[in-house]
């Protein structure tokens, strides 16, 4: 061998071992370009990171997938449907609870009943004071209206805040009245609910809760 022969020889070991190798554990990226051609490469160019790709064994095996990155109007939509889902299964919870309450206050039906009738009552005595307020009240109006009626006949006016007082007395009666408007659909609610309390338990209790 000249010596040419061997500066060639010199300078090719010198390339090879001075030339990058690529890892020994290196996977190839394979992705799909704008024309809808799978690509596979060491390196996912960058017009494709974004679009998602598969990451392959030396055997060609895929040991990964990178999805695409989602658009502003999917991660909406996912967001709007985890609210979604929050919001059931929030009612969901409320319902167990509500049902673990009904089971551990009424041991029977029969004290549902007598718990609803409990509620009825309480709020009919009170219906019952209230309109005794108000005839109590009324007798009193009555009796100013009266005695302003017959000064107007002696020909003299009624005393100084009369008028005011008789104003003053109509407010009263009418917010009682109103209170008891709001009373009886109280009643109404309490049936309503009980009657929705009786029928959840009848269920529980048929399913062995």
């Amino acid at each position: 061998m000249n010596a040419t022969v061997m500066r060639i020889a010199l300078i090719l070991v010198l390339v090879t071992g001075l030339s990058p190798s690529p890892p020994a554990h290196a996977r190839i990226k394979c992705w799909t370009n704008k024309d809808n051609i799978r690509e596979c490469g060491n390196v996912v160019p960058p017009e494709y990171s974004q679009k998602g790709h598969e990451e392959l064994s030396d055997q060609g095996i895929v040991v990964d997938r990178k999805e695409r990155a989602k658009t502003p109007e999917e991660l909406e939509e996912e967001r709007r449907l985890a609210a979604i889902q929050a919001e059931e299964d929030r009612k969901v919870r409320k319902k167990e609870i509500a049902d673990r309450v009904l089971l551990d206050t009424f041991a029977s039906e029969d004290d549902l009943v007598l718990a609803r009738d409990g509620k009825l009552a309480a709020i009919e005595q009170t219906i019952h004071v209230t309109e005794s307020r108000i005839k109590k009240l009324q007798k009193s109006l009555n009796e100013i209206v009266s005695m302003a009626a017959e000064m107007e006949r002696r020909g003299k006016p009624p005393a100084d805040g009369t008028q005011n007082e008789i104003d003053a007395v109509r407010a009263q009666i009418a917010e009682n009245r109103a209170y008891i408007k709001t009373l009886r659909k109280e009643q109404n609610a309490v049936r309503d609910a009980f009657e929705s309390d009786l029928t959840r338990f009848k269920e529980l209790k048929a399913a062995g809760r």
